[in-house]
């Protein structure tokens, strides 16, 4: 008897499971371009006002669903579309904060969604609707390049670092990527080339 009630509550569980409906969310190509900047395994090396160079490479860069198995009633019933792309330094002294990053998450169908940053453990803060952080005709002096659709993240405005490594800032084009980050040492570094 034990046994048959048992078993009944493991089928009632899985038929309630199955019976909800997931909503997979699609990224919209405007969304979806802020990613098209770097393949995998593509090199980026930056240039410091002291003369270093830092090389970062493209370790990761991932699309598709979550809740992939549309797991309704334990996770609920949409299955965001996301997307992600992760830089590491070549040349890391440590292993924490190597990285830079770049992702969203669309949970919701007929909602813009905007990416969120980090660079070396300094982790944006708020969302990207806030615009206050849009710099335009913005220049770089490694190859005396303009940008007009650059994002500025400081430390203690609008990321907060995480970290022992201290970066002070970093910008973001949206069209060429990470291309500065300044360290609490007051070095600069700038994008020199992507290959």
């Amino acid at each position: 008897m034990r046994n048959n009630i048992f078993l009944t509550l493991i089928l009632l569980l899985l038929l309630l499971n199955s019976c909800g409906k997931c909503i997979e969310t699609n990224l919209t190509d405007e969304e979806k371009e802020w990613f098209s900047i770097y393949e995998k395994g593509q090199t980026i090396i930056f240039k410091s006002n002291e003369g270093n160079l830092d090389t970062l490479f493209v370790s990761e860069k991932k699309e598709g669903h979550g809740n992939e198995n549309c797991n309704y009633y334990g996770i609920g019933p949409i299955q965001p579309h996301i997307m992600y792309i992760i830089l590491k330094l070549k040349n890391c002294k440590s292993e924490w904060n190597c990285d830079v990053g770049i992702s969203v998450s669309k949970d919701q169908v007929d909602k813009k969604c905007f990416p969120g940053f980090y660079a070396f453990g300094l982790y944006q803060e708020g969302n990207l609707k806030n615009e206050d952080s849009k710099l335009e005709n913005f220049k770089i002096s490694t190859t005396d390049k303009r940008f007009n659709d650059v994002y500025k993240f400081e430390d203690g405005v609008n990321a907060k670092n995480s970290s022992l490594t201290f970066i002070k800032s970093f910008h973001w084009d949206k069209k060429e990527g990470l291309i500065r980050y300044d360290t609490s040492e007051g070095e600069i570094f700038e994008l020199l080339s992507k290959k």
